[in-house]
């Protein structure tokens, strides 16, 4: 081992980071993942510690003692653009650990993406903050007149207001500026790429002006060059999208009469690799490299031939997110290459989710809650507090759904929208807070009903579908597998209900909160309740569901007076373990309260301040450990409510007055 040269390469983003370690003969021997490393948002200390963690794993992974400095350490990280703090988070990291490496390299996260894909000279591009940003601007600008937009935004609006979990333009702001999260922002431009796919005009529109304004900046690069071919590095999952991105991106090629050749290529393996290489070529040493394994061509552009080179799907893309041929990198790659038509008639055979969906889905329903009382200053409309799914059990009309779905503002209407795309106005029948259930009723007969199955046989690791119809876009669908089927009321704090709640990993968003999980058999085995955070979220069992619509053929159950206006979750020591593990910047110290999952626009929550995401520590001086103790607290106590909240590392304490049901 000591006569082996080791190399290390980091790719450092905002949210996330990887390491890798290879050999002198460019075979990676060992890697390591981790938090975010930008050092603007960590500062230096915090940044060269999430750094040499890495190592350390790495090394461990790898069998490196710990003592044995790597040869050389390349960090190619977000926020590296001045050679001032780069040389000062290089200092930073040796001094902490001198046997981390002998030498270190810092520079831009896009330094690592260009030499990982064009080692000799090019450009980076990306563009999804662009095209969500596009987005947004479209829909604020066609609603104020300003610049109307020249299709409906009727459908972009709707994924905006979903992604963001917005009712209103207002509730975009703090996205922009407080609660600022640019790959969060990001984030939208996937769903605007579905929505496009599916034939959405204004979608494809933004897709084209992104490719025109890509094809623009590369044309002012390829201007300053005197070489004849330019090859493009094109980072992000958007360029999976290339399909709707090339009619805008050519037709700018054209008009601006551009002569060079393009190469247009996506990374096959992490930037960390180019980082590695980085780091060797900083210290004189010539690592191997093989270019067809950290790259591939997907389409070449000149100005007398455009044609593409490998047939590329847009949706799916040649690779998918993640990090590739780490070892034996290009023997890999080429192993795992699908080749003429060997997966032929699989797409028939085991699409089992699609058939659930095509049994299941005319039984689910989109519900929206409106202010009675207030009207959009723009439509005119009554103002949207709130949405959600249910699925119909009878079929004269009767709709199962979430307690927190429809209980919200007194004076408030619910609409109903069905399948077929017909809307009608629903009345609340009955409602259980304790156990988050609630039912509705439409005047329509012969309706499709979903079929109740059973929750006591099903099984950790069974697959599941979580349905809905979010902002009003039927049958939306997500999958995963059962991950606990006994978590019970008392882990999750929910005193006074003898309850085990279903946990999944199938994301439960607030547009299908309401909606069936569904078994494989095409079966509602609980109703989507929430989502915790990725990779946690919970259903309740149907066989709760069953006992529910029996107890209200005899007696209504109660609902509370007093109205706060939230959907919370008690974090239970359980809970906060597995949140705790999927974010240890989460304050330690916290040992009960309830986590607001949402709050409704205009409730008394809302208007004194509290956010989701915050923690409800106590309140009026007492302790909380469930949301039992809340609407305990709402029952015996009047006038306003001093709540303790912790939000990020922030203690705060806000002041918010229940109102009453009439």
């Amino acid at each position: 081992m000591s006569d082996i040269k080791l190399f290390g390469g980091v790719e450092g983003g905002a949210t996330h980071s990887n390491l890798i370690i290879c050999d002198g003969t460019g075979k990676v021997v060992g890697t390591a993942k981790g938090q975010g490393t930008n050092h603007w948002t960590l500062g230096i200390d915090g940044c060269a510690d999430r750094i040499l963690e890495m190592v350390r794993e790495a090394k461990e992974n790898a069998g490196i003692p710990q003592d044995k400095p790597l040869d050389s350490l390349g960090l190619t990280l977000s926020g590296c653009e001045q050679e001032s703090s780069n040389a000062e988070l290089a200092t930073c990291v040796k001094k902490k650990n001198g046997n981390c490496a002998r030498a270190i390299y810092v520079a831009s996260d896009t330094a690592g993406s260009l030499f990982t894909g064009a080692p000799g000279g090019g450009m980076v591009v990306i563009a999804a903050y662009w095209i969500a940003h596009r987005a947004v601007k479209a829909v604020f600008d066609d609603i104020d007149g300003l610049n109307p937009s020249p299709y409906s935004i009727h459908n972009v609006w709707e994924v905006i207001r979903e992604h963001f979990n917005a009712d209103t333009r207002a509730d975009l702001l703090p996205h922009a500026y407080k609660h600022f999260d640019k790959p969060l922002f990001a984030g939208v431009t996937v769903k605007l790429a579905k929505l496009a796919y599916q034939g959405d005009q204004l979608s494809s529109h933004i897709f084209a002006e992104a490719g025109q304004t890509l094809a623009a900046h590369i044309v002012a690069l390829a201007q300053r060059t005197t070489i004849n071919r330019l090859r493009v590095v094109c980072v992000g999952s958007v360029w999976k999208s290339w399909e709707i991105l090339k009619p805008g991106f050519l037709k700018e090629l054209a008009r601006r009469q551009l002569t060079t050749e393009l190469e247009l290529v996506r990374l096959r393996v992490s930037s960390a690799m180019g980082a590695a290489w980085l780091a060797a070529k900083h210290v004189g040493y010539d690592l191997p490299r093989d270019d067809s394994a950290f790259c591939s061509v997907f389409y070449t552009y000149n100005s007398e031939n455009i044609n593409s080179t490998n047939g590329v799907n847009a949706v799916n893309g040649i690779l998918g997110n993640g990090l590739l041929g780490y070892i034996s990198i290009k023997e890999k790659l080429f192993a795992a290459t699908v080749v003429k038509n060997d997966l032929k008639g699989r797409r028939e055979k085991y699409n089992f989710i699609a058939d659930v969906v095509a049994v299941s889905a005319p039984s689910v329903v989109y519900i929206e809650i409106k202010d009675g009382r207030r009207l959009d200053l723009f439509s005119g409309h009554p103002i949207t507090l709130s949405n959600g799914s249910g699925f119909i059990v009878k079929e004269d009309g009767l709709i199962l759904t979430n307690a927190h779905v429809v209980v919200n503002k007194p004076n408030a209407v619910v609409s109903v929208r069905l399948m077929d795309g017909s809307t009608h106005t629903g009345f609340v029948e009955d409602v259980d807070l304790k156990s988050d259930l609630a039912t509705l009723r439409i005047p329509v007969k012969g309706l499709p009903i979903m079929k109740l199955g059973s929750s006591s046989d099903i099984k950790p690791g069974e697959w599941v579908v979580a349905m809905g119809s979010p902002l009003a876009l039927s049958n939306t669908v997500t999958a995963g597998v059962v991950s606990s089927t006994q978590r019970a009321s008392e882990e999750l704090g929910l005193r006074g209900k003898d309850m085990v709640y279903i946990q999944t990993d199938a994301p439960i968003t607030f547009g299908n909160s309401g909606g069936p999980l569904v078994n494989l058999d095409g079966e509602a085995i609980g109703i989507n309740s929430m989502k915790v955070t990725s990779g946690i979220s919970f259903a309740i069992p149907i066989d709760y569901v069953k006992e529910f619509l029996e107890k209200r053929k005899t007696k209504s159950p109660q609902v509370s007076r007093r109205y706060l206006g939230i959907t919370m979750l008690s974090l239970s020591p359980n809970i906060l373990m597995e949140l705790r593990m999927r974010n240890p910047e989460m304050p330690r110290d916290i040992e009960h309260g309830i986590l607001v999952w949402k709050v409704i626009i205009g409730s008394p929550a809302y208007n004194g301040g509290l956010q989701p995401g915050d923690i409800v520590t106590s309140i009026n001086g007492s302790p909380v450990h469930s949301a039992t103790d809340i609407y305990t607290l709402l029952e015996k106590s009047s006038g306003s409510l001093k709540i303790d909240v912790v939000r990020g590392r922030e203690r705060i304490t806000l002041t918010i007055v229940p109102e009453y049901h009439g």
